[in-house]
């Protein structure tokens, strides 16, 4: 495990609250760390693989308790603006439980219809989501009551330009995705029968997780970080199990191998759920109102994801399968264990290409720097995903079936030339950007000092 960063003085604050001193403390990755830690479940099975997934439910329904109660508010101040925002992203909250429930299923399959199932209700963050869910439906349906929404008339003749229609159709698709996400987890195995489920899930780290930095105001900040947290969390369990596929191969054992990777691949789209609800929900006014929270830290900065999984593990399994091949290793498996590292590769380019949405829509071009000093902060993320596609380790080493991993296409040249409106958009998120945080373009004040991260120890199998 990468050594936790110590703060060496008093953190700095500005008007919303602290600013994060590093990635570690911004995501409270000790938290999510603990709580793995101290989980009831051995790393590589599919218990593990389940506590992760409902630990990463957790955190989704402690965030939809903090959404719903602020969209509560706003309704009983006809706010209908700031709810119907909050109320996007509670419908995305509820796409991320869909996507963990299936998984769940899933992993489950294995296991005797007889065994006990997954009691959902009976964890310490469903306890507080469903009175906020009764909080708000009693607040909307008193609205509807007084006259003060004409709930089947915006129904019938509005659409998607109206705030009312706004929040009536983020209500009803979330009601939805709740029955879909509740019964399949109620329908899902339990990890560790007799184990209750704040233990089994060690929920009150969990609960630490979400509620350790607040800021002031009415920012998506909370959510924002559980948006990270959890693939933060899953990618801990992708990663056990590649080492642990890489140590396996190596003694010859390919059928333990794919077994791991079967696991690590029954997270990817619980990772890859969590970025679209920044890129879909997050203004670029509504990040600037945390960015300067953020502190001297970038994305790039997740020893787990970034340094870990991308690099260190991708790299030596993509060496191991080179080695198989030239030794001639004929197991009938070998060829599912290729298709794992192809599946490995599209779920990291996957990722790279829709993390590149997130500097684009807030920070913009015009060379806007990153908060770590980065002279054009959409340059720096793509040349990095540029970067290691050239160097990719499968293709280095000519292994498992060929999937390119350029980000050439036959539309880039028009969207990167002057009759798209995709510069007049980067451009003008680059000029709202570079207006209202000078300092970070300027290297001024606490942005004149030097980024605190290093490069982590090579994790080395």
């Amino acid at each position: 495990m990468h050594p936790t960063p110590v703060a060496s003085h008093t953190p700095t604050r500005n008007e919303r609250g602290v600013i994060a001193e590093h990635y570690y403390a911004l995501q409270s990755l000790r938290a999510i760390e603990d709580a793995r830690e101290e989980a009831t479940a051995e790393p590589v099975t599919p218990q593990a693989l389940l506590v992760g997934l409902y630990q990463s439910a957790e955190i989704a329904l402690h965030n939809l308790t903090d959404l719903l109660d602020r969209a509560d508010g706003h309704l009983e101040r006809l706010d209908v603006d700031r709810c119907v925002t909050a109320l996007h992203w509670v419908r995305s909250f509820h796409r991320v439980l869909v996507r963990l429930s299936v998984a769940a299923l899933r992993v489950s399959g294995g296991v005797p219809d007889t065994a006990p199932r997954w009691d959902v209700e009976a964890t310490p963050a469903f306890a507080e989501f469903a009175p906020a869910l009764r909080r708000f439906d009693q607040r909307l349906t008193s609205l509807a009551g007084q006259g003060l929404v004409d709930v089947e008339g915006v129904i019938a003749e509005r659409g998607l330009e109206d705030r009312w229609f706004g929040v009536l159709h983020c209500v009803r698709v979330a009601n939805h995705d709740a029955r879909v996400w509740s019964s399949n987890l109620a329908k899902a195995a339990h990890p560790a029968p007799g184990v209750a489920p704040e233990k089994l899930l060690a929920s009150d780290r969990l609960h630490h997780a979400v509620h350790e930095h607040h800021l002031s105001g009415d920012t998506y900040f909370t959510q924002f970080r559980a948006l990270h947290q959890i693939p933060e969390l899953l990618v801990r369990e992708i990663n056990d199990r590649i080492e642990a596929a890489i140590r396996s191969a190596r003694a010859g054992d390919i059928a333990a191998a794919v077994d791991a990777l079967d696991g690590a691949a029954e997270l990817f789209d619980p990772v890859e759920v969590c970025l679209p609800p920044i890129v879909d929900n997050l203004s670029t006014h509504d990040y600037h109102q945390i960015r300067e929270n953020l502190g001297l830290t970038s994305g790039s900065h997740s020893v787990s994801m970034r340094f870990h999984l991308f690099t260190d593990l991708y790299e030596q399994f993509g060496a191991e399968l080179a080695r198989l091949r030239a030794e001639g290793v004929a197991d009938p498996l070998l060829p599912r264990l290729e298709r794992h590292g192809v599946g490995l590769r599209v779920f990291i380019f996957a990722w790279r290409d829709m993390h590149l949405h997130l500097p684009r829509n807030n920070l913009g071009g015009r060379e806007t720097k990153s908060l770590t000093g980065a002279p054009d902060a959409i340059r720096t993320v793509r040349k990095m995903r540029d970067n290691a596609a050239q160097s990719d380790a499968l293709e280095r080493h000519d292994v498992a079936a060929h999937v390119p991993s350029s980000s050439v296409g036959p539309l880039t040249d028009y969207l990167d030339g002057p009759d798209s409106s995709d510069g007049m958009l980067l451009a003008a998120t680059g000029a709202s950007t570079q207006e209202n945080f000078q300092d970070v373009q300027e290297r001024r004040e606490f942005f004149s000092q030097p980024c605190p991260f290093s490069k982590p120890p090579r994790r080395v199998v």
